[in-house]
């Protein structure tokens, strides 16, 4: 079973976030916020027309993820609403489970306090217990620098570059490739 116990923390503005295991009941919320996060543009893979997740479909993500021994999904939670979360999705083959991506989303009104990184701290705490999680990757746009930014000071190196990998507002952008090892 992939959970941690919830984590209080105090926010660059002082106020508190838990961090804590996604559950069914958040899913209509984290619908919600991909949907405002798809709307406002240029650093995710959907345009808004084509994310199809209700909050069925993403309840039964939520129970996979917490089943499986190599997913993690965690949200970041302040007074009942949900500013963020970030989920880690392991490869099933028996080659790969050792390692996977992850994404993490934020609220517009709830960026730059610092819980990118304590969610992304978190997920790399629980892979470092996690018996199958060994590496975790990710893939950002090259034009997202104050992701890229963090990734670095958290210890993400970079693997490689796709070239010309997605196409925003009618430009070719590269993905950068980044990782690192929980064990």
């Amino acid at each position: 079973m992939s959970t941690i116990s919830p984590e209080e923390h105090k926010l660059r503005n002082g106020k508190k976030i838990v961090i804590r295991t996604a559950l069914a009941k958040d899913a209509s919320q984290v619908v919600k916020l991909m949907k405002g996060v798809i709307k406002e543009g240029p650093f995710t893979l959907y345009e808004s027309d084509e994310y199809r997740s209700t909050a069925k479909s993403e309840a039964k993500r939520i129970k996979r993820f917490r089943e499986a021994a190599g997913k993690i999904y965690l949200v970041a939670e302040a007074k009942n609403e949900i500013a963020g979360f970030i989920s880690f999705d392991n490869w099933d083959t028996r080659r790969t489970q050792h390692t996977g991506l992850f994404s993490v989303f934020l609220k517009k009104n709830w960026r730059t306090v610092g819980i990118g990184g304590l969610l992304i701290k978190s997920m790399l705490n629980w892979g470092k217990t996690n018996p199958v999680n060994r590496k975790i990757s990710l893939a950002v746009f090259s034009t997202n620098k104050n992701a890229i930014a963090l990734y670095k000071k958290l210890g993400f190196k970079k693997e490689g570059c796709c070239p010309k990998d997605m196409i925003i507002d009618g430009k070719y952008v590269d993905s950068i490739l980044m990782y690192k090892y929980t064990k």
